[in-house]
């Protein structure tokens, strides 16, 4: 027998997503060129894009905001971006695996570029008094490839990285959306780090898969060459870290 909630649960995804559940046909969408900006509830509930509220201590500036309804079941997941491309295809670079870099708990995302370096590795954290966050930023401080550490605002901190020079063909073929030309021990690496296999989306454009571009022909209405790359072309300012979408302080 279904359970049924008529209150609201909020809850943490990752760091850069939290979830609103249980009784959300309460909430009214306002939409403006088919994105959702807000969600209107009872008692003035108005959560918009742009606000800040606290989920469980951790503080979320909501920049997105998506609807999912599985068999009739309607949940809505409020975001501060979305993961970046070089979060999925560069952060291996810097080897281990996505629980090393703490990716659901405190990683933001990851960028090539910030205000101050250029072709870089940047890794965004929220920032924790934990011990144990405090050790990793230590560990990190020490790669061989670190080059400053930048406390954004009170809430942030910003890793830089050079690229490895093993990875710089990789690093240019990545900017120029060459995902397949990437050298194939590397492919594999990201597979690892992600804990994925070759038949995972990312496996699938790492190795062109055909059922992928099939499947991308029928969405997109085209015969795509043989040639072609099977994921978009990264946006430079999306992988370029601002600070105003972090709601941090310069």
């Amino acid at each position: 027998m279904a359970v049924k909630c008529d209150q609201l649960i909020y809850a943490p995804v990752n760091a850069l997503t939290f979830r609103i559940s249980g009784g959300t046909k309460v909430l009214v969408p306002h939409e403006l060129e088919n994105r959702i900006y807000s969600l209107e509830g009872p008692d003035g509930l108005n959560l918009s894009v742009g606000l800040t509220i606290p989920i469980k201590g951790i503080k979320y500036k909501i920049n997105l905001i998506e609807k999912k309804e599985i068999k009739g079941i309607i949940t809505y997941e409020l975001s501060v971006a979305n993961r970046t491309k070089s979060s999925i295809y560069i952060l291996p670079m810097l080897g281990g695996n996505r629980t090393l870099f703490l990716w659901n708990k405190l990683l933001l995302n990851v960028f090539i570029s910030t205000e101050e370096h250029d072709k870089c590795i940047a890794l965004l954290y929220r920032f924790s008094a934990d011990p144990l966050f405090l050790k990793f930023e230590k560990a990190l401080c020490k790669f061989r490839n670190f080059i400053d550490k930048i406390d954004v605002d009170p809430y942030h901190v910003l890793f830089v990285f050079s690229v490895p020079k093993k990875h710089t063909n990789n690093y240019e073929s990545f900017i120029n959306g060459k995902y397949s030309e990437l050298q194939k021990l590397y492919k594999l690496n990201i597979l690892e780090f992600h804990d994925q296999d070759i038949s995972s989306q990312i496996g699938q454009i790492l190795f062109k898969s055909e059922k992928r571009k099939q499947l991308l022909e029928k969405l997109l209405d085209v015969n795509l060459p043989e040639d072609s790359e099977l994921y978009s072309i990264i946006n430079i300012e999306e992988e370029t870290f601002n600070p105003k979408i972090y709601n941090c302080k310069k």
